[in-house]
């Protein structure tokens, strides 16, 4: 990750004038107050190295602030289903009450204990911490996701359940812990545990996830959820294997589709296996045909729902 570098604005008054200049001419752009990168720097970096060249100008601004919610996801390299948010969110220690300006979202954190860590240079909430705020915050497929993958980092749940307690009552409380609840860590990206919380709200029994298969040829793999009641097998295809150059480890994107296809038939091919459903993205976001693909494979849905609910 190269997160593009912030230029302050410049102490010499015609120094500064210059910098005026080359935003208004676009060589420049403003992230924050009085805070810019250069373009070519801008338009290299993805989303996520904005977001966080966005946080590094609130911070100098603010340098109490802590980077929070939405935003420590990304600092901490967690998980998020895009899109990236355009401000910032910090927790602002002095604060009674939230405020929003044109580059953050600072969330009242006046009486509010918060130790933060140093990530990349930044004041972050801990992985606990952030795995709450944005429970109790955003929807239940972000939240899902950002947990799971806090577990998988070997925060125990325990201590994300005692932080929660620890909020009090608070409003999305009930919310929050039923989304906690069904977080394991056995989802190994965000859209399994996408396809994991539909699944749940559709009326699915619990599958066996990352369930490892042979044939007589040896290990044909792992994938994501079975049904051995129903003889059905789930694989979340988040089509990044096919896109991103360092997950194909050197083939070609026919060469993965090849193999992918390859490893499709030797399931099916078993005598456990009737169906192999691949859900992606636009099924498992609300409105989308995942309930219907269940159905059609055999796996008992609630009555009547044929897209995915809102998470």
């Amino acid at each position: 990750m190269v997160v593009p570098v912030v230029v302050p604005v410049h102490p010499d008054p015609a120094a500064a004038r210059t910098q005026q200049r080359a935003l208004r001419d676009g060589q420049l752009i403003r992230v924050g107050h009085g805070a810019f990168v250069h373009r070519q720097d801008w338009e290299r970096a993805t989303a996520w190295e904005q977001h966080l060249a966005r946080a590094a100008a609130v911070h100098a601004v603010t340098p109490r602030a802590v980077v929070s919610h939405a935003s420590a996801a990304i600092a901490h390299g967690l998980p998020w289903i895009q899109p990236v948010p355009e401000r910032v969110t910090v927790l602002d220690p002095v604060r009674r009450t939230a405020q929003r300006t044109r580059f953050a979202d600072k969330a009242a954190a006046a009486g509010r204990h918060v130790a933060p860590v140093v990530v990349g240079g930044l004041p972050v909430t801990t992985l606990v911490d952030t795995v709450v705020d944005i429970a109790l915050r955003y929807d239940r497929g972000r939240a899902l996701a950002v947990a799971d993958a806090a577990l998988r980092r070997g925060v125990q749940h325990d201590a994300i359940e005692d932080e929660l307690a620890a909020r009090g009552p608070v409003r999305a409380g009930r919310r929050a812990r039923s989304v906690l609840e069904l977080a394991a860590g056995t989802s190994e990206s965000a859209g399994e545990s996408v396809a994991l919380l539909v699944m749940r709200d559709v009326g699915c029994p619990a599958p066996v996830q990352q369930h490892e298969f042979r044939d007589d040829r040896g290990v044909i793999g792992r994938v994501d959820f079975w049904f051995p009641d129903q003889g059905v097998i789930v694989e979340f295809d988040g089509l990044v294997k096919y896109r991103d150059a360092g997950m194909r480890n050197g083939r070609s994107v026919e060469e993965v589709v090849i193999a992918e296809k390859v490893r499709e038939d030797r399931l099916r091919a078993l005598d456990d296996v009737r169906r192999v459903i691949r859900p992606i993205w636009r099924d498992v976001v609300p409105g989308g045909a995942f309930p219907a693909m269940l159905a059609a494979a055999g796996l008992p849905v609630r009555r009547g729902v044929r897209t995915t609910p809102a998470w």
